[in-house]
């Protein structure tokens, strides 16, 4: 993260450093953004679910959302919409798998929450040709700025269809 602030410092343009820098970079700078905005943030998340394993990227929370971010620093290509779309399913399929579990993740401090919704995301380089796909939601990270502020406005929360009434749960 220091060496992407000295290089914006000298002057390299935002998108061309993104490009030359890894898949961890680009994972450090989403997480950072979000955690700027006041998000708690908790990166290359792990669990375990019906005998398999689960990362999650980035996850953010900010009662009552949690957000599950899949990172995706694709160069620009032929044939990429497809794969986003792949992506996209194996994402949401991690987050039912999450919310499932969302009560066991003790390090995540979620338990004294009234509701969870889970808003399952992926994280680009790139603007793509599809904004959503299957609740997946896309966002380019140019515009993480202003996706975060209507998630906060709720914009984003009957979308989701991943809602958890936890007082339900503890009674």
């Amino acid at each position: 993260m220091k060496d992407l602030e000295f290089r914006l410092m000298r002057g390299e343009p935002f998108e061309g450093i993104l490009k030359r820098s890894g898949w961890k970079d680009f994972e450090e700078l989403t997480s950072a953004i979000m955690k700027e905005a006041g998000f708690l943030t908790f990166r290359n998340f792990r669990f375990s679910s019906r005998r398999k394993r689960y990362e999650i990227d980035v996850i953010a929370l900010e009662n009552p959302r949690i957000i599950l971010v899949d990172c995706k620093r694709w160069e620009l290509r032929r044939g990429k919409t497809s794969a986003l779309k792949t992506s996209a399913l194996r994402h949401l399929n991690r987050s039912l798998e999450f919310l499932g579990k969302v009560q066991e993740f003790k390090a995540l401090n979620v338990i004294n929450w009234k509701t969870v919704i889970v808003i399952p995301i992926i994280v680009t380089l790139y603007e793509e040709g599809i904004v959503e796909y299957e609740k997946v939601l896309i966002v380019p990270l140019f515009k993480m700025k202003s996706f975060l502020e209507g998630l906060r406005s709720g914009l984003f929360d009957q979308f989701s269809g991943q809602v958890l009434n936890l007082e339900r749960w503890r009674d």
